[in-house]
């Protein structure tokens, strides 16, 4: 791995406050892409995409991808023939790299940590890879990714195994279960570079 991927790398994880992150991805939006597919060959958009799609044949649903960066996930999901794809993200110059992939209906700038302009169950799925992880959102969007999906809607996402109890997701999974909120569909461990530690949880629930 060269200094400059260590240096990526060592960067995003150790983000702490608003401030630095939206500092890192201004900074590395136009060479994300590249940096994470081509030099670390960043696995984790095109398993999630695909996890969900192994599960929801209707290429029709309208699906919102959460902290959508640059819109790899949502490229290989509308790879797959998903033609209503909406993206939302806090990044702006993430976003409008995203916007110029040509397949969002629609972007939208919003902190996932607060309570999102969304109507309740507007969406079939949500899909989201690489923004639960270290450095990044922890489980406080959960509840409200849950309140704007249909019943039935299916949430395909990555979460780093090192935040999976230490930042609540498991509890709130846990309590979402427990109350009729969801269910469990599948959940393996996975790489999010090829072959290369950390280790994620590959997952997916049915919003019940």
């Amino acid at each position: 791995m060269s200094h400059k991927d260590k240096e990526f790398l060592s960067g995003a994880y150790g983000l702490k406050t608003l401030e630095e992150a939206m500092a890192f991805y201004g900074e590395w939006a136009h060479d994300y892409d590249e940096q994470m597919e081509d030099k670390l060959n960043y696995v984790a958009p095109r398993q999630c995409a695909e996890q969900l799609g192994r599960h929801l044949s209707d290429t029709t649903a309208q699906v919102i991808d959460i902290g959508c960066g640059t819109g790899l996930t949502g490229l290989y999901l509308h790879n797959q023939g998903f033609a209503t794809i909406d993206g939302i993200d806090l990044a702006g110059a993430m976003l409008e790299q995203a916007g110029k992939r040509g397949f969002y209906r629609t972007l939208i700038k919003a902190d996932l940590t607060q309570p999102l302009d969304i109507p309740d169950a507007t969406y079939d799925a949500a899909l989201s890879s690489g923004t639960f992880t270290l450095g990044h959102v922890g489980s406080e969007p959960i509840p409200e990714i849950l309140r704007i999906l249909k019943p039935g809607a299916l949430f395909a996402c990555t979460i780093h195994e090192d935040i999976w109890q230490r930042l609540g997701f498991e509890e709130k999974f846990n309590a979402a279960q427990a109350d009729g909120r969801l269910e469990t569909v599948e959940i393996e461990q996975g790489y999010f570079f090829t072959h290369l530690e950390p280790i994620a949880m590959y997952c997916v629930f049915r919003r019940l």
